[in-house]
């Protein structure tokens, strides 16, 4: 298993300052120590219309110069929309930046179903505002078989371009548990079309026996993972989830059973990232926190991801040995 940062961390809107730039992203994930990078397809990070020929070319070449994959390009889709032209101008954001990750050099597209975006504020997201109403209320069908439709068109485009659409256990729409992304995969039945999971977005997912579960059932199609929270340092200087799952303006005080999770992808021989993201607002004492904030987290959401993956491998070849 691989460890990487996801660009949505520094865009700019989950805290008070300025976006990092993806050439000085690239530089802080080297330092902090992440394996890969993963890339937000969104102003201003990789949006693929803003991305020339040239900037392609420097990316590639900065992320090989200093030993970083840039594992995953994810365009923020909704392939539900009744509304045809609605539908067909998301689709061809996707064929964009799988174009975008081909020429990246990136292996995989992370994608949604049915994403229901955020709106900004003086520059801070918000969820609430996308997440609070049912924006297709208009619409009494089964919006499902609109992702079917659009999903087989891209696997098409993927698969002439080598690149893999793992689509991602996120809700609330169309795809809400790892079961969804499963049916979806079968019945799509491409071989470019994989899984990325998320154990936080399960509602079971405080339970490690739930963890085991998903991660067994996903084996065969898992190809990405994501995993946020936010992080506390112990006295003795070792890193603490603190809590996960996330609203405005605060935090659910649920843990997640990363421990478990991990545990049983190693163990399951699961060789993809599991990136780190900090998307959801940042709020300390009522205010924003500022970009330092992220930073710290992003550092120990390192510390803490390192430390699961090395006592995760310690437990296989504990087991190797055991059984020789």
């Amino acid at each position: 298993m691989k460890i990487g940062l996801y660009s949505i961390t520094y865009r700019g809107v989950w805290y008070r300052g300025e976006a990092l730039d993806l050439f000085s992203l690239l530089r802080l994930a080297k330092q902090q120590g992440w394996e890969g990078l993963e890339l937000d397809a969104e102003r201003p990070h990789a949006a693929p219309m803003d991305l020339s020929a040239d900037d392609r070319k420097r990316l590639r070449d900065l992320a090989g110069e200093l030993g970083i994959e840039l594992c995953a390009v994810s365009p923020n889709c909704d392939l539900s929309s009744p509304v045809p032209v609605q539908r067909e101008t998301m689709i061809s954001y996707v064929r964009q930046c799988i174009q975008l990750a081909h020429d990246l050099g990136s292996p995989i597209c992370k994608i949604f179903a049915a994403w229901r975006g955020i709106t900004l504020h003086d520059g801070l997201a918000t969820y609430d505002e996308t997440y609070g109403y049912n924006q297709y209320g208009f619409w009494n069908g089964d919006r499902r078989g609109f992702v079917l439709d659009s999903m087989r068109e891209l696997c098409r485009v993927a698969e002439d371009h080598g690149i893999v659409l793992a689509m991602q256990n996120h809700g609330p729409d169309i795809v809400n548990r790892y079961q969804d992304v499963l049916s979806l995969i079968e019945e799509v039945g491409s071989p470019v079309f994989k899984a990325c999971m998320d154990i936080n977005i399960e509602p079971e997912a405080d339970s490690a026996e739930h963890a085991r579960q998903m991660a067994d059932a996903s084996r065969s199609v898992q190809v990405h993972s994501h995993m946020n929270g936010e992080f506390a340092r112990r006295p003795d200087g070792t890193v603490e989830l603190v809590a996960a799952g996330y609203f405005d303006k605060g935090f659910w005080g649920r843990q997640v059973a990363y421990p478990a999770y991990v545990d049983a992808l190693v163990a399951n021989g699961y060789l993809g990232y599991m990136n780190w993201e900090f998307c959801h607002p940042g709020w300390r004492d009522g205010k924003p926190v500022g970009i330092e904030y992220v930073h710290n987290q992003t550092q120990m959401a390192f510390e803490y991801l390192s430390g699961l993956r090395a006592a995760a491998e310690q437990k296989v070849d504990a087991i190797a040995t055991a059984s020789r």
